[in-house]
């Protein structure tokens, strides 16, 4: 089974200055942006994939040039390596509101063939059961400041679902049209390039009147039954889509996507696909649902499919979309759910509390330390510059085992210099060639470098404070000077708060630690973090008992992964999004671990004869050369099923390769490469033995060798991995209430 992350701009900058909180480099072109894939080596890469939605490869045409003229491997910034394979989807969610898909049929084929994705997505259309199964869809272009929104009668928002959003226009300005089969469905809707604005009177009177009132109206769509139609129509493309794929030549191999509103309509959309002949099939619509309701739907989903899989000797895979409840691991691995793709442990890290994890019931809340914001005044920002770096500095004096008292002061040292130095710097130095720049970026940058204590002024009172003195560097120019007054003003009042300033309970910190005969404790560090978080600008105080939990777990030396090795209490700090995005990928690096006990990654390979070479398909080829192994494990839950040439591992759904090759050395050597990311890889040794050696290398990469000399056996050695038994699907689980559509 395979955990898919969202691709949402999710990096951070791989060489962030944690102690000045500044960038490697201000600009953002110049800087390593990592990915989790990135900070992570191969063998422990938390995810097994990345799905990248259309809407999310299109949010800027930057972007989405840079996606589809090099491929999503080869896409500069992304850096995507090939080893994980990529789902892209329509991204249904993110046009919800609008009466159809923008997207037309064909051309999300080619889209993906641009791409160079793995898996492409049938077009489908979110069934949106909540309310009424009525719906009314109005253009946000005909809403205007004599008639907004808000002036909709409540009465017929009561009644009837109202949707509103931007719909594509037919301008040659614009980005995107309706697709083709829309000038069938609402001839009226079709073509348009501008609107005229509503009117309150056009939303007076009943609702029969209202729809009445806007039936063929270039605003409005209306529909009795919209659910009914979001379900249709998402059929209707699936079997469209695979009629164009398979007259055309695509690289990628095709997914139908389906919905429903309860396990009945999901049970009968899948036979729908089953019978046109898909053998990937995508569940939407469940992202945000109770488990009870995801284990329903799989639950159904799973058993349809597992009796299709038997009574036709084949393998169908199956993808949860925007699943992450580990307490459904059970029953999606009895299930036969082969993948699914969540991003909701990464987003906890900054959603709000419990954002740190370390394990399913371990979690913790990070301790927030705030950036001064333009909301502040002067003194506020500067104190809540001047009081953050005071916590960032004991914070990981607790964490080295370091003296706090000590590090508050080696603090207080840095920003004297830095205040101490800026005015003779500023007046010697502001007219320098370094600062004739046309950008604050460059002037800010040459900052940096002129001053030696440009970083720790800049953190120490805080960027509102520094970006004013950078402006005016910008702006100062030799021929016409700007008096200098204004650079005084700026330092006066920094000067003005900083003056007589004592690091925050350093004489109490000092007292705990003589008295103590020892230092980094959290009895000398917590007067210090209370005093922080009542602070009347941070107002954390309800967040205490959380904050205690934490610096007394220390859970970050717990954490055997990467980030958390190498960053330490960094990772359990709420700010900014250096720190926030690592602790997503830790977060996520937990979630796996959490999955792969729960489903551990198992390959089960035969190897094949040369014949496979002319098979339609290494499917085709193990139904036929190899009956007793695809006998037995065709139906397997959660392993992956595959065959093994020198070329590599060639999965059971893939083309057959055009050569091939069995020479032992590097079957071996192709077998422990995969070993890295799999937990147990099954060997049916009918047709081919690993060498003697093969099992101490794959032992060194946590890998355990599986040799088994019969297909049946191999089926009752996974499934007592597993610990299933020979009737692993779960039962329909029909229950009362458990359905939230």
């Amino acid at each position: 089974m395979r955990f898919y992350v969202p691709e949402w701009d999710d990096r951070v900058d791989a060489d962030y200055d944690f102690v000045h909180d500044e960038h490697s480099t201000l600009g953002t072109d110049e800087r390593d942006l990592a990915y989790i894939w990135d900070l992570f080596d191969r063998a422990s890469t938390p995810i097994d994939g990345v799905l990248l939605s259309r809407e999310q490869a299109e949010e800027s045409s930057a972007k989405a040039t840079r996606l589809t003229e090099n491929g999503i491997y080869d896409a500069p910034k992304l850096d995507l390596p090939e080893w994980l394979p990529t789902i892209s989807d329509c991204g249904a969610w993110g046009y919800k509101s609008l009466p159809f898909p923008p997207y037309d049929n064909a051309e999300m084929l080619d889209f993906y063939e641009e791409l160079g994705v793995t898996t492409g997505v049938t077009i489908d259309h979110l069934v949106l059961g909540a309310g009424h199964a009525s719906r009314l869809y109005l253009d946000e272009r005909a809403f205007s400041e004599g008639f907004s929104k808000d002036d909709i009668p409540e009465a017929l928002m009561e009644e009837i679902d109202v949707m509103i959003a931007e719909w594509p226009a037919h301008s040659e300005a614009a980005s995107r049209t309706w697709p083709s089969y829309v000038e069938e469905e609402e001839p009226s809707i079709y073509g348009v390039t501008e609107v005229e604005p509503f009117t309150e009177a056009e939303f007076e009177g009943s609702l029969s009147t209202v729809v009445e009132r806007l039936d063929a109206d270039p605003r409005a769509v209306y529909r009795e039954d919209d659910m009914q139609y979001r379900y249709d129509l998402t059929l209707r493309n699936a079997r469209d889509m695979l009629e164009r794929y398979e007259s055309g030549e695509y690289s990628f191999r095709l997914m139908a996507a389906v919905q429903g509103w309860n396990v009945e309509s999901y049970v009968k959309a899948v036979e729908t696909t089953l019978d046109l002949g898909y053998q990937y099939i995508g569940i939407g619509g469940v992202a945000g649902s109770s488990e009870a309701v995801v284990e329903e739907i799989v639950s159904g989903v799973g058993n349809q499919i597992k009796q299709f899989e038997r009574n036709q000797r084949t393998r169908i895979d199956t993808h949860v979309f925007g699943f992450a409840k580990t307490g459904a691991f059970e029953t999606i691995g009895r299930s036969g759910m082969t993948s699914f793709d969540s991003a909701s442990m990464l987003r906890a890290a900054w959603t709000g509390g419990d954002n740190y994890h370390l394990g399913s019931d371990e979690r913790f809340d990070a301790i927030r330390v705030r950036y001064p914001n333009h909301r502040d005044d002067s003194e506020t920002g500067i104190r809540k510059a001047l009081r953050a770096q005071e916590m960032l500095y004991a914070l990981r004096a607790f964490d080295a085992g370091e003296s706090i008292a000590e590090a508050l002061w080696t603090w207080h040292g840095r920003a004297t210099e830095a205040i101490s130095g800026i005015e003779p710097y500023l007046r010697e130095h502001r007219h320098d060639d370094r600062y004739d720049c046309r950008l604050v970026q460059k002037t800010e940058e040459a900052f940096r470098t002129g001053y030696e204590h440009a970083l720790p002024f800049r953190a120490s009172f805080g960027d509102p404070v520094s970006g004013k003195l950078v402006k005016l560097l910008r702006d100062d120019d030799p021929e016409t000077p700007i008096p200098f007054e204004e650079y005084e003003e700026i330092i006066e009042r920094v000067r003005s708060v900083f003056a007589g300033w004592t690091p925050t309970l350093v004489e109490e910190i000092e007292a705990r630690e003589e008295e103590s005969s020892a230092v980094s404790t959290y009895d000398q560090l917590w007067p210090l973090v209370e005093s922080y978080a009542t602070w009347e600008p941070i107002d954390n105080g309800n967040l205490l008992d959380e904050y205690r939990q934490l610096l007394r777990r220390r859970p970050w030396e717990q954490c055997p992964c990467p980030i958390c090795k190498e960053h330490g209490i960094e990772v359990a700090i709420f700010r900014g999004n250096n720190r926030n995005r690592r602790r997503g990928f830790h977060n996520t690096r937990r979630f796996y671990d959490q999955f792969e006990q729960d489903l551990p990654k198992l390959l089960v390979l035969t190897r094949p004869s040369i014949s496979v070479m002319s098979a339609d398909s290494v499917e085709d080829h193990l139904r036929r050369e190899r009956p007793e192994f695809w006998d037995a494990v065709h139906d397997l839950p959660v392993a992956e099923v595959g065959a093994i040439t020198a070329k590599g591992i060639h999965e059971w759904w893939s083309e057959p390769p055009s050569s091939v090759s069995f020479d032992p050395g590097t079957m071996a050597d192709e077998l422990v490469h995969a070993g890295e990311r799999y937990q147990d890889i099954f060997v049916e040794t009918g047709n081919w033995t690993p060498n003697p050696d093969v099992e101490e290398r794959l032992d060194a990469v946590d890998c355990t060798l599986h040799r088994v000399a019969s297909g049946n056996a191999l089926r009752r050695s996974v499934l007592d991995r597993l610990g299933y038994d020979e009737e692993f699907v779960p039962q329909r689980l029909v229950q009362s209430g458990l359905t939230e559509y």
